[in-house]
């Protein structure tokens, strides 16, 4: 970078501008990503609970959503991280992620309207990869 250096001996000046507005778009884009990475876009009606506590650990889990189709609950949809799966397809995924970090633990999303048999499927998936440490989302009842 050339500096003009004046002749009468003055201060050089840099233009801190283009500075600035460098560091404002770095704020923004970390705030932004930040914000994305925590949310969960996958819309699910919990089972109200009168005894749920929130856990103080559930932020670093993996989670797995079961999403009823209809209000039968017979038809489901699992989604596991954002990306939809097949029951047969998370014990691989499972151990796959327990093999990369051994404190893997997997925080559970059911539909309220989803049957048991579908979170007894996914509960078994998680063990046989390898995850015995599952919690479950549920809403407090307020009593």
């Amino acid at each position: 970078m050339k500096f003009r250096v004046p002749l009468e001996g003055g201060e050089d000046e840099i233009n801190m501008a283009p500075m600035i507005d460098m560091v404002f778009l770095l704020l923004i884009f970390f705030m932004v990503a930040s914000h994305m990475s925590k949310m969960d876009r996958t819309p699910v009606e919990l089972p109200v609970a009168d005894k749920s506590k929130v856990a103080k650990n559930a932020k670093d889990r993996q989670i797995i959503t079961i999403r009823s189709k209809d209000q039968t609950g017979e038809e489901v949809e699992i989604v596991m991280n954002l990306r939809p799966v097949e029951v047969d397809e998370i014990a691989p995924v499972v151990a796959k992620l327990l093999a990369e970090d051994e404190n893997t633990e997997v925080y559970l999303r059911a539909d309220r309207y989803a049957k048991h048999k579908h979170v007894k499927e996914v509960m078994a998936a998680c063990a046989e990869g390898g995850v015995a440490n599952v919690i479950f989302g549920t809403f407090e009842s307020g009593q």
